[in-house]
């Protein structure tokens, strides 16, 4: 029984993939160029909560920090492309070897403890990271943050279709990686850390591992949104924004591997909204969100995902 609901789980999550991106790859088609830049602004988020969900949902360690790793992406590729001179490709590679490096920094000092403390470390490093961002004004613009970044590709409708195929690749490595021996590690020591160690698992090194890997893909969705918005300011390594990709995750629901990156997508909209109807948006996109995580307490996907397995419980 438990190998049938494996197959099941396996087949829902790759059917669920193929089906999100055919529906995104369409949109375009259909819609403005405003909410086409909405959409893939929701993507990227997604793709930021999936970075926190390996963490997260998968790991059983709560980050404060994940904005450091966004805004971190964000600007060295914005100083790649407009204060170095860099092409689009060098300026992601050095973005992404400045992650790596941030990350197994961070993840270092950071799981040296777990739990509250582990949360409380990832945010004091999330601040001090924009507190640099912040006071380096000659590198980063301090408060104006830095304007004016190419955008490759020309048009949001052709840079979305980039986002897209970066999405999917990112998607199927992350699920490849979380249904490998070491993605079914991670969820051993989410369980049961001392049954884990107890086994033979190096817990620290996997969790640095897992660390590292979350990071980085939290930092490709920072890099990927900068130049779509062509700008970018410290307030997106602020704490506020990592409050909210945690948000993200739990909207779509952690224990679904797509629940994250559809939560990125729904509370993008639900933000656009509330901003539209009342200057309060704050207060209305909080009510909002907090019926929602009541009526559906395991996020919309984790929801979705329970029905359809009590469904097939029902057939049996």
């Amino acid at each position: 029984m438990q190998r049938r609901i494996r197959v099941s789980t396996w087949i829902i999550d790759l059917y669920s993939v193929i089906g999100v991106i055919a529906l995104l790859s369409v949109l375009p088609l259909f819609i403005s160029s405003y909410y086409t830049r909405l959409v893939a602004v929701g993507i990227l988020y997604g793709i930021a909560a999936t970075g926190f969900n390996i963490l997260f949902g998968y790991t059983g360690l709560l980050s404060f920090g994940h904005a450091m790793f966004w805004g971190l992406g964000g600007y060295i590729i914005a100083i790649g492309l407009i204060k170095l001179g860099l092409s689009f490709p060098l300026s992601v590679l050095l973005s992404l070897t400045i992650l790596v490096l941030v990350a197994l920094g961070a993840g270092y000092i950071s799981l040296r403890h777990t739990e509250i403390y582990f949360a409380m470390l990832t945010l004091a490093l999330s601040q001090l990271a924009y507190a640099i961002m912040l006071k380096w004004r000659s590198l980063t613009g301090g408060d104006e943050g830095l304007y004016g970044i190419p955008r490759p590709l020309g048009t949001i409708t052709h840079y979305y279709y980039l986002i897209l195929l970066v999405s999917l690749i990112t998607l199927i490595v992350v699920w490849l990686v979380l249904r490998s021996p070491i993605g079914l590690a991670f969820q051993t020591i989410r369980d049961n850390p001392g049954r884990a160690e107890t086994i033979g698992y190096n817990v620290r090194r996997l969790r640095l591992l897992s660390f590292l890997i979350s990071g980085i893909v939290t930092g490709i969705a920072g890099i990927m949104y900068v130049p779509l918005e062509g700008a970018i300011t410290p307030e997106a390594l602020y704490w506020t924004f990592s409050a909210e990709i945690v948000f993200m995750a739990l909207l779509g629901g952690t224990r679904a591997f797509l629940g994250p990156f559809i939560g990125g997508i729904v509370y993008v909209f639900i933000r656009d909204y509330a901003m539209d109807i009342t200057e309060y948006w704050l207060f209305v996109m909080g009510v909002i969100l907090a019926i929602l995580v009541y009526i559906l307490p395991d996020g919309v996907v984790g929801t979705i995902y329970a029905r359809i397995a009590r469904l097939q419980r029902l057939k049996r």
